[in-house]
């Protein structure tokens, strides 16, 4: 009798229809990768974007109540009962920017919001219909307060003010808290409440409650365009969105 050959292999057949499957399930596990590292990105910037909220608080600490009241001042008793200005009433909203690695939150600009029109998000126009800074507003208790400049000093106090210095050389401490507009990941806008939240402010009150909304991508780097124009700005519907409250004591 002849003993079996226990060195048989598999045959050509089998390896290739092993190969077969093999392929068929890397192919359809590769096609989850896109995916899976996309969810890890969205996490990631979730994770940061709810980090900047103890940064927040300071910065808007650093720039001061009287500031921070006129920047996110909104008008009374012209509220329907959704809580917003009726016809072509506006509100000041404070915009804050964040790098996408988090760190730190910077004070942007102030800008006004026209409530009965469909613009959503922080796009703001002027009365030339382009997004443009509100540079001071005059408190009701009389007084002006600048938001891109100190008063007297000159000295900037946000990006958009250094940015007006940047051609001339400008140096301060200030200019050490730069970032760059293609690094302006995250923005916060800053708002008062309505008339009709128990959150509403009085000039009468100790502290100032703030609705804030934080957005990403902001702005995102354009490579096509040469700097400092290198970046684009996102659609507000496309960003990714949440919010927190917080105050700030007179």
């Amino acid at each position: 009798m002849k003993m079996r050959d226990c060195r048989k292999g598999f045959s050509l057949v089998e390896v290739i229809i092993a190969l077969a499957i093999f392929g068929i399930l890397i192919g359809g596990l590769l096609s989850f990768l896109p995916w899976g590292v996309s969810g890890v990105a969205k996490i990631r910037d979730r994770s940061i974007a709810m980090s900047l909220i103890d940064a927040t608080q300071l910065e808007l600490e650093r720039l001061g109540f009287s500031l921070v009241e006129s920047g996110t001042y909104r008008l009374d008793g012209l509220y329907q009962p959704t809580g917003e200005p009726i016809d072509a009433a506006t509100i000041n909203q404070i915009i804050l920017v964040a790098p996408r690695t988090g760190g730190g939150v910077y004070f942007e600009q102030v800008i006004q919001r026209n409530q009965s029109s469909d613009t959503e998000g922080v796009m703001l126009v002027d009365e030339e219909g382009d997004p443009d800074s509100l540079p001071l507003a005059t408190k009701d208790t009389g007084g002006k307060v600048y938001f891109d400049k100190r008063d007297g000093s000159g000295d900037p106090i946000s990006l958009k003010g250094m940015a007006d210095y940047a051609s001339q050389n400008f140096e301060s401490e200030a200019m050490n808290r730069w970032i760059d507009e293609k690094d302006r990941y995250f923005v916060l806008v800053c708002s008062q409440y309505s008339s009709l939240s128990r959150h509403k402010h009085n000039i009468s009150n100790g502290y100032l409650a703030l609705n804030v909304e934080v957005q990403w991508p902001y702005k995102i780097f354009a490579p096509g365009n040469s700097p400092p124009n290198d970046f684009a700005e996102t659609e507000a519907r496309y960003r990714s969105k949440f919010r927190f409250p917080i105050a700030i004591a007179r």
